[in-house]
């Protein structure tokens, strides 16, 4: 049974006339009654009485008439359902995120997403464990830190580079160490510091270059708080090491930052998505607008990972 087949024979039922249905479906009367009998036989009875040059409909053809129907109009509906979605008039739109910093950054996009796309509905999931996001199907692609140690490949997923990110010393402005052109992370962790704690993604880098370089990481104060962070720091309780992002989003006129080197603090934001799953067009114009929007606040991305955007998002 072929969808062609059943299309024939609906237009056959809405004429009963073999030569008016072939007219109206521009094909040959012997080719109509040709695809009528292939379905009849296939049924095996019949779908139409002939009666002279008259047909009528028998109790067999009425019942496929009326599932006939059911068929078409739910082609129809899924039509129009994929339309909407290409059109982003409907559906649903998953982001995973590390918690923190990444989280922030990818919710500055919402409100321009929604308003360019007000009927989609966004869910941002920030867990530590985006891997098990992706193999729920919980999301459909990911902003994470590249982890140097993580088979990315073996996992199925594709990863492109977004840009790379410094974590700076950040101080209040009168504070002595403001003075140099940059300073040393020995110096900095000598210093009360005001930090996020062992779980936080930031932290987790700074803990990681300390071990390296046999130094300790004694904070004064941990709180998970961004806001209480900054305020603590304005108010010259101590000084803290953060993301450039975090500090472009927080600082105040009393807050000013610094670069640490020995060793500088750095990390890679990189897009992730599975490679065996239909990047959806909500996804598609979420990724475009979150890019447009990186490049217009001076993030470098290359133009490799430029390319393998575009690649992703050619259809959106």
């Amino acid at each position: 049974m072929e969808i062609r087949q059943l299309e024939y024979f609906l237009v056959l039922c809405n004429e009963l006339h073999f030569t008016k249905a072939a007219e109206k479906l521009n094909i040959t009367q012997p080719t109509l009654s040709h695809q009528i009998k292939v379905l009849e036989n296939e049924l095996g009875i019949p779908l139409f009485d002939r009666l002279g040059k008259k047909i009528a409909i028998t109790d067999a053809g009425k019942i496929l008439h009326e599932q006939c129907t059911h068929i078409f109009r739910a082609i129809d509906n899924t039509s129009n359902q994929i339309i909407e979605l290409k059109e982003l008039k409907a559906g649903k739109l998953a982001i995973g995120t590390l918690p923190g910093e990444l989280t922030n950054l990818v919710s500055d996009y919402l409100l321009d997403y929604h308003l360019e796309y007000p009927d989609l509905q966004i869910c941002i999931n920030s867990s530590d464990d985006l891997l098990k996001q992706f193999k729920d199907n919980k999301i459909d692609f990911a902003i994470s830190y590249k982890q140097e140690y993580f088979d990315y490949e073996d996992e199925h997923l594709q990863i492109i580079p977004l840009f790379t990110e410094e974590l700076l010393f950040v101080a209040h402005s009168e504070h002595p160490l403001l003075a140099s052109e940059k300073i040393a992370f020995q110096d900095v962790l000598e210093l009360p510091l005001i930090l996020f704690p062992t779980i936080h993604q930031c932290r987790k880098v700074i803990d990681s270059a300390a071990r390296k370089e046999k130094l300790h990481v004694k904070p004064k104060i941990e709180t998970a708080s961004v806001q209480a962070i900054f305020k603590l720091v304005e108010q010259n309780v101590g000084a803290t090491i953060i993301s450039k992002t975090l500090c472009n989003l927080y600082k105040t006129n009393t807050i000013c930052e610094q670069t640490i080197y020995n060793p500088p603090l750095t990390r890679e934001i990189v897009l992730l998505y599975r490679k065996d799953k239909f990047i959806n067009f909500a996804a598609k114009a979420f990724i475009r607008l979150m890019v447009e929007g990186l490049e217009e606040a001076g993030f470098s991305i290359s133009e490799k990972s430029q390319q393998l955007i575009q690649s992703l998002i050619k259809y959106a």
